[in-house]
């Protein structure tokens, strides 16, 4: 879903700094507006400073200074937990889904944040977007192929309808083909509406399915601009070399 440039912002950080620790801040003066509907792609060398922001919007890193809204509310003091409830859902690269647990009772604690008249009618609607899951809904994440997993990771976080969802690198460690078809069911959903923020080290890839792209250095906003126009450009290759270029001379 291709946003219009006149589209509302849905989900803005202001002056934000961030890290785990107040004296070593991490992310370091953010300013982001992303727009309803819009597919966002977050970009930058290792240690940019992406996964950092992503945890500090969706809740889970310290606010050192700057606000955090969604759809009009400030939601920078809020818990992780009150985010969600609020639309702003989120898929960790990592520890996304409970292993030892079926497709389907993976959805079932998922959907406890409804109210327990919404719960059948979500999961059989997500059923619906992923027939795969509901065919293997008996079997254990822990036994699920990399894609069928992250596939269920976003089924789980898309069970309260957010308003934003905000993926943090769902291709690391999947073959090519595989990446594709994420992908693809990620632009997918992006069409029914779901604003997406996609945090990516797969960067040609990435670029091919968002709306604009954001170029983190250092913790620091260096680039923004229209995806594809950025795919063309050389900029996006001075700043991953120039990172990486420096990162090299601080361990001479």
């Amino acid at each position: 879903m291709t946003s219009s440039p006149d589209a509302p912002t849905v989900l803005s950080a202001h002056g934000l700094f961030s890290g785990y620790e107040r004296d070593l801040p991490i992310v370091r003066g953010v300013d982001l507006a992303v727009r309803q509907g819009e597919f966002l792609l977050l970009l930058g060398p290792n240690g940019a400073g992406k996964s950092t922001l992503v945890k500090t919007i969706a809740g889970l890193v310290p606010v050192h200074s700057g606000t955090i809204d969604l759809q009009g509310a400030d939601l920078t003091s809020t818990h992780a937990h009150e985010r969600l409830r609020r639309g702003l859902a989120f898929v960790p690269q990592t520890e996304n889904v409970f292993t030892t647990l079926s497709i389907h009772e993976n959805l079932l604690v998922a959907a406890q944040i409804l109210p327990r008249a919404e719960r059948s009618r979500r999961i059989g609607a997500l059923y619906q977007m992923f027939p795969d899951l509901e065919r293997l809904k008996a079997l254990r994440a822990g036994q699920l192929s990399g894609g069928q997993r992250q596939m269920l990771a976003v089924a789980r976080a898309l069970i309260v309808e957010p308003a934003v969802l905000i993926l943090d690198e769902p291709s690391a460690g999947l073959a090519p083909k595989v990446v594709s078809e994420v992908f693809a069911r990620l632009r997918e959903i992006n069409a029914t509406g779901v604003t997406t923020v996609l945090v990516e080290q797969n960067v040609k890839a990435a670029l091919a399915i968002a709306d604009r792209a954001i170029v983190l250095v250092e913790g620091q906003v260096r680039l923004e601009g229209v995806a594809r126009e950025l795919a063309q450009g050389p900029e996006l290759g001075a700043l991953f070399l120039g990172a990486q270029g420096r990162r090299r001379e601080a361990r001479a």
